[in-house]
């Protein structure tokens, strides 16, 4: 019986020996972790989202509800532009016959110029919707392809014309032109001073016609409709871009 209680007398002091190692060591690991940095966590709400229309984000490119925001909302459109740098001035309405605009714009300054190609009209009025989306092709698709393929970012877009009242050709439709609905992209110039031309370039086996190529195919993913050389040999000097409400890629 001494024995027994011998044992069991040795076993509660193990027990208390051990609690006592285990309240000593959480105690100093306690203390050891107290003196570390102290990290707070993140409040998410203290982070700025990004606006639904942020012009400047690269989702935004296949982000639909943006794009249907952006073609309805005309004061959501505008506020979009001057989030993202581009500065323009509103024109007056347009009356000619059949054609013209309600409300239209001429893009002042963006990250590339936007400019008449020789020739062409000095003014090049156009929808809020399809400067948002030029100013999306320019950013997104444009200048990172003008470095990837060419080594030197874009400074400036020629255009042949973007408001202009006449038909679609072969037909008697009128051409989303005729609302400043559309834009002629006849070629660019890059920051190093070289120029790519859609008419000399777009079938060169080079870099040149590389970037032409790969800007006029994911303008198909922007606009409603994208035409180019492919197409038809009245577009074999720019690519036709207009958000008209008709699609098609070709």
């Amino acid at each position: 019986m001494k024995k027994t209680h011998s044992i069991i007398a040795a076993c509660a002091g193990l027990v208390i020996a051990l609690t006592g190692g285990l309240v000593v060591g959480n105690w100093r690991t306690a203390e050891a972790t107290s003196k570390q940095p102290q990290f707070a966590r993140p409040n998410s709400l203290s982070y700025a989202r990004p606006a639904a229309d942020d012009l400047t984000r690269y989702g935004v490119l296949g982000d639909n509800k943006t794009l249907a925001k952006i073609s309805t909302d005309l004061a959501a459109c505008r506020a979009a532009l001057k989030a993202a740098g581009v500065s323009f001035n509103l024109v007056p309405a347009k009356s000619q016959g059949a054609c013209g605009y309600g409300e239209a714009l001429e893009v002042k300054a963006s990250l590339a110029s936007f400019t008449p190609n020789p020739g062409a009209p000095d003014e090049l009025p156009m929808t809020c919707d399809l400067a948002a989306r030029l100013h999306m092709w320019e950013r997104h698709i444009v200048i990172p392809a003008a470095e990837k393929y060419l080594g030197s970012p874009v400074v400036d877009i020629k255009a042949f014309g973007t408001f202009q009242c006449r038909t679609v050709a072969g037909v008697d439709r009128l051409s989303e032109h005729s609302f400043a609905k559309a834009a002629d992209i006849a070629g660019f110039v890059l920051a190093d001073g070289r120029e790519i031309s859609v008419l000399e370039d777009y079938y060169g086996k080079g870099a040149k016609g590389d970037f032409l190529r790969e800007i006029r195919q994911r303008a198909c993913d922007l606009f409603d409709v994208t035409l180019g050389p492919d197409y038809n040999e009245d577009h074999a000097n720019h690519f036709h871009l207009d958000v008209g409400g008709q699609h098609a890629c070709r």
